[in-house]
C-alpha cells in the first residue's frame, strides 16, 4: 500500500458535507517535471501540473487530488480515510518514477 504517515479528514467538502478533504504525505517529495510529464501522457482529466510551483491538480474518478513537491496530497470528495487510501495508492502507482528516494 502507499507509504502515508497519517490520513486525516480535514472538514467536509463545502459542496456535499457526506463527502471529505483528507490530507497526508507520502514521505518522499517529487520530480514534478517527471510527475508533470506522467499526468500528460496519462491524459487524466482536468490535469493542471506546474512543475515551477511544484503543484498539480487532476480528477482521478470521483476525487479531486492535489499534489505538492515535497510529497504531501489533498484529496477532496473521499468518503472516509479508507476510500482516501485506496486514492493515494492509485495516485503513487501513477506516478511512481516520480517519486525521489
Amino acid at each position: 500500500m502507499c507509504a502515508a504517515k497519517e490520513i486525516f479528514l480535514a472538514r467536509p467538502c463545502v459542496e456535499d458535507p457526506t463527502l471529505f478533504i483528507a490530507e497526508s504525505s507520502f514521505g518522499r517529495g517529487l520530480d514534478m517535471e517527471i510527475a508533470c510529464r506522467t499526468l500528460k501522457d496519462l491524459d487524466v482529466p482536468e490535469m493542471r501540473c506546474s512543475a515551477k510551483l511544484g503543484v498539480a491538480r487532476f480528477r482521478l474518478d470521483g476525487w479531486q487530488v492535489m499534489i505538492y513537491r515535497n510529497g504531501r496530497i489533498d484529496i477532496r470528495r473521499v468518503t472516509n480515510v479508507d476510500n482516501a487510501a485506496l486514492a493515494m495508492h492509485r495516485v503513487e502507482c501513477m506516478l511512481d518514477r516520480a517519486f525521489l528516494d
